[in-house]
């Protein structure tokens, strides 16, 4: 039965409601990357595939998959930075469209975030690949789910030969015991949800009296795209959903790997 017009107008303007901040669909669309003129570069057969892979039970789709776009030759980078958070992004448009369940979006955003991991293995921390590089913590609320934007976030820093520890919604104690234990030089934090950016300031505040010296505290996500009071809410140095921005804003991109990044820029 075709939707009442009132239902989809509704929805088309969903992909801003905080609400799908709880998807890594909607933290990937503004925590991956700005993309620009990049969609169209694209391969739309190949988005297809991806996304009928993770919406499959079937492991070996996915294998199949990679394998064909390896042998379209895009590389493992531009299928991390660029087709897997189209994807995400296009399965939580699904969703605000009534085209996929919140379980069918959570399950397969759970396969592309595996699919991630044995993408970017070789980008770990142990593998440090510039000796002189960053060395920086990725948080997320201990209340919020969205693991997929920050998961990628570090992969993206570690490419840039940053040692990063990712805290994915940790118990506090432990983010304090971390931050006085180990020198960072900077700290980003994850928001997905606009409601959450108060207590975010309150984490900001914490993670500021726990500091061994003064950090720069960069606060992203969906949140900050829907409140433009996000900065003076959170009380972060910055807020940003660029991570070349960000590194820019810290003064520190001069201390990353030039060769590291190769997210389209648009």
């Amino acid at each position: 039965m075709k939707k009442a017009p009132e239902k989809n107008q509704k929805n088309s303007s969903a992909e801003v409601d905080p609400s799908v901040g709880s998807l890594a669909s909607r933290a990937l669309s503004v925590l991956a990357s700005r993309r620009g003129d990049a969609d169209d570069e694209l391969s739309e057969r190949h988005l297809i595939a991806l996304q009928r892979a993770v919406c499959s039970r079937d492991p070996a789709l996915r294998d199949q998959a990679v394998r064909e776009m390896q042998g379209a030759r895009i590389t493992q980078i531009e299928i991390a930075d660029l087709y897997i958070p189209e994807v995400a992004r296009r399965m939580g448009l699904a969703w605000c469209d009534d085209g996929m369940s919140f379980a069918d979006v959570t399950i397969a955003t759970a396969r592309l975030q595996g699919l991630l991991r044995d993408l970017t293995e070789s980008w770990s921390v142990e593998k440090r690949m510039y000796d002189q590089g960053l060395n920086i913590v990725v948080l997320m609320l201990a209340d919020d789910y969205h693991t997929l934007g920050p998961t990628l976030i570090t992969s993206q820093l570690r490419r840039l030969g940053a040692s990063v520890r990712l805290m994915l919604g940790r118990p506090l104690g432990e983010i304090k015991h971390v931050l006085r234990d180990q020198q960072f030089d900077a700290i980003l934090v994850s928001v997905a949800h606009i409601e959450k950016l108060a207590s975010t300031g309150e984490l900001v505040k914490i993670i500021r009296n726990n500091l061994i010296e003064a950090t720069p505290i960069v606060v992203g996500g969906p949140a900050i795209e829907l409140d433009k009071d996000a900065k003076s809410l959170t009380g972060a140095d910055h807020v940003s959903n660029d991570i070349k921005e960000a590194l820019v804003f810290c003064g520190l991109m001069d201390r990353t790997k030039a060769d590291g990044f190769k997210v389209s820029e648009g």
